[in-house]
């Protein structure tokens, strides 16, 4: 970043303002960037504000983009009547839709609230309107509070009846809708009514729009209507909700959509964990008589709750139940490999083994036999039984179609029992096969490691450097160049938030391989780093199998280096090396800082509440606020030092400590224990959580291509 005096004699040197239509000399844009994130908003008032130009002219954009970001300076300083003059000004440039976004948010500031609905009104008719919908439902819900400031609103909403779930798909503004006109004795049409029962945001939302649906709109519901509510409902995760709120949605409907309720209320006590009282349900035939739900269907959702509750037995007698009526039923393989799993867990090996047998005879072609040969393999392997090891490996691996996540294992464990078998044309073969095809896997980047350095471009890895580099091909098309000018636009005016929606919901239409790498290129340019993982796990992730690791951005678009300065500061200080802390924070994460999980792990590194504030209080730092945690620097700092702590407990080693990160010391010490004398590469299929042992791969991968691609 340049230095506060080399900024200013850019500016003193680069521009020169004139009352003509021109500028003598435009500067790189990245210059006034820098200073707004110094906090340098007097001097781009100053100086940028001083622009006597009042249309775009030859230099539009600048132009544009100088009126904006003096606007948004003018909003920081709280001068919402100067912005506005600056915002009106930028809606004559290329993007007046930004300029309107800006023109609302300063006039609600000001205080002028009408015009700002006007304003908002304009917005809505621009072509890009539907990706400010969130940002325009948060700033009418924040300001408009008072009975007098609700009434205008309702006025404004009732002109907005060409799209109505623009606006009242938000259930606050519908809430605040209906309310208005019933004091103002306004009819509202039903299609309006609604929308605010069908798409509630939280549970007391929820449960307004239910109490304040007229009863002949209750009865007249159409099936669409009360699955559309039902599936917004799931959204939300309000099981709990749901398992009233079915009872009464399924009163005096007609047999089929009542079946479709009974199994969406099924789910919602087995989600909420309610196992006991939903078996007896079954049991007792209340389901079969309330829902009209089959009883292959029932069979099926008591099996899976016994199994739950470990009534394994009992599991038994209704598996066995369903096979005798229907002996082809889709959902027998998944209740047989959750059997023989959980007989596993509760070390009943021949029980489990049992059962995997039958589901590999049952249906030898279904995807969870693949995973059930998997099972034997490993069994067989951990008992030296290496032969039989291998039969099961051959069959699973035959399942497997190209782009199976589990063909790299199948294949590296394949050739590392051969190789212990001094089978070593066959190892050979398997680990070619594994390099040329799987290259940047967990099980590719295992293979590669455990190799020998063969001289020159010899055997294996001959086969992985003649690979050529990912090529975009397909040149861009007029319309994709312009979209990515004004992505550019909207990051160079810090509207990130709209930049990175519109080029999500651009990717999901056709477009060409130059389009998508560009994208990646803008986004890595403007840091956009989460936004970034998006477009590469959706677009290049196969890509990314077998390419060689080299000079591509792509493979830096991949693994990028966010906040490097200060990851390598405090990495350096906790004890561990700065890739690996990147490569926990790209699998925690995605380098999201606002991330937040549903055991409320907080930020890049996904730190719990009480393990940010233990080490925050070891570095006497004090947390006041919980949303501090999710500031990028802090986290970082806490989580590195955390991580720290677990490396130097289990020896620096890769695996034990990111196993140890995720499932918590307490359970990796237990592991180690279990399978003490385990290779680390034997361990992590060792590791009972299955989230976690997926975890770890991703962990070891990131890490290792992170110092493949840094390494220089």
């Amino acid at each position: 970043m340049l230095k506060p005096t080399h900024i200013r004699l850019l500016f003193l040197g680069f521009l020169s303002l004139s009352a003509s239509s021109s500028f003598a000399l435009v500067p790189e844009w990245n210059v006034y960037r820098d200073v707004f994130l110094d906090g340098g908003c007097p001097r781009i008032i100053k100086e940028l504000g001083s622009i006597k130009v009042t249309s775009p002219g030859p230099h539009g954009d600048f132009w544009s983009k100088s009126m904006l970001l003096v606007g948004k300076c003018l909003l920081k300083e709280q001068q919402p009547v100067k912005a506005k003059k600056f915002f009106l000004l930028s809606s004559k440039g290329a993007y007046p839709d930004a300029a309107l976004y800006h023109l609302t948010q300063a006039n609600l500031e000001a205080g002028e609230k009408s015009k700002a609905l006007e304003y908002i009104a304009q917005l809505l008719k621009q072509p890009k309107h539907k990706f400010y919908l969130a940002r325009v439902h948060t700033l009418l819900r924040e300001n408009f509070k008072s009975e007098d400031e609700k009434e205008m609103l309702f006025r404004f909403l009732s002109k907005q009846r060409e799209n109505p779930k623009l606006l009242l798909k938000d259930a606050v503004l519908h809430q605040i809708f209906m309310t208005q006109s019933d004091k103002m004795h306004q009819p509202v049409a039903k299609e309006l009514r609604l929308l605010g029962w069908m798409y509630p945001e939280d549970v007391e939302s929820a449960k307004m729009a239910h109490k304040a649906i007229w009863p002949t709109d209750f009865q007249d519901l159409s099936h669409d209507q009360i699955k559309l509510r039902v599936r917004n409902l799931q959204k939300l995760n309000l099981h709990q909700y749901l398992g009233n709120h079915l009872l009464i949605l399924a009163e005096g409907r007609d047999a089929k959509l009542r079946r479709w309720l009974g199994n969406a209320w099924i789910k919602s006590h087995f989600k909420t964990k309610h196992y006991k009282n939903l078996s007896s349900s079954i049991e007792n035939g209340e389901l079969g008589k309330k829902w009209g739900i089959s009883n292959k269907n029932l069979l099926y959702w008591n099996a899976l709750i016994k199994i739950k509750r470990w009534k394994l037995q009992e599991a038994v007698g209704h598996i066995e139940s369903l096979k005798k009526i229907d002996p082809k039923n889709s959902r027998l393989p998944f209740l047989y490999f959750s059997l023989a799993k959980n007989y596993k867990t509760r070390r009943r090996p021949k029980d489990a083994h049992q059962w995997l047998s039958r589901l590999i005879h049952e249906f030898p072609k279904h995807h969870q036999t693949m995973k059930a040969h998997w099972e034997q393999a490993w069994k067989h392997y951990t008992r030296n039984q290496h032969h039989s090891s291998l039969k099961h490996l051959d069959a699973g691996l035959s399942l497997t179609s190209k782009h199976s996540k589990i063909r790299p294992q199948f294949i590296y464990w394949k050739a590392k029992i051969h190789a212990l078998l001094k089978h070593e044309k066959e190892s050979d073969k398997l680990y070619g096969e594994l390099l040329s095809k799987y290259a940047n896997t967990y099980y590719g980047l295992r293979g590669l490691l455990e190799q020998e350095e063969p001289e020159g471009e010899s055997g294996t890895m001959k086969i992985l450097a003649k690979k050529d580099q990912h090529r975009p091909g397909q040149e861009l098309s007029s319309e994709e160049e312009i979209f990515l000018n004004r992505w550019e636009f909207l990051f160079d005016i810090f509207d990130t938030e709209q930049a990175e929606a519109e080029i999500l919901n651009a990717l999901k239409n056709d477009h060409s391989r130059s389009f998508s790498r560009k994208i990646c290129e803008l986004l890595n340019h403007y840091e956009a780093f989460h936004t970034l993982q998006k477009v590469i796990a959706n677009h290049y992730i196969f890509v990314l199998y077998d390419q060689k690791i080299g000079e591509d951005p792509l493979w830096e678009f991949a693994f990028p280096r966010p906040y490097w300065a200060h990851v390598r500061e405090v990495a350096s200080k906790a004890g561990i090396d700065p890739y690996f802390a990147l490569a926990i924070m790209r699998e925690e994460s995605h380098f999201n800082p606002n991330a937040i999980s549903r055991s409320e792990a907080m930020g890049l590194m996904q730190l719990m509440p009480a393990t940010a504030k233990e080490q925050a209080g070891r570095h006497k730092i004090q947390i006041r606020d919980l949303e501090e945690i999710f500031d990028p620097f802090l986290n970082t700092l806490l989580g590195t030092h955390y991580l720290g702590k677990i490396a130097s407990r289990f020896n620096d080693e890769l695996v034990y400590t990111a196993g140890g990160y995720n499932a918590g010391p307490t359970n990796m010490k237990r592991w180690l224990k279990t399978y003490n004398g385990a290779s680390p590469e034997e361990f992590v299929e060792h590791i009972p959580f299955q989230e976690t042992r997926e975890y770890v791969k991703r962990v070891y991968r990131s890490y290792q291509i992170y110092l493949q691609i840094y390494s220089s």
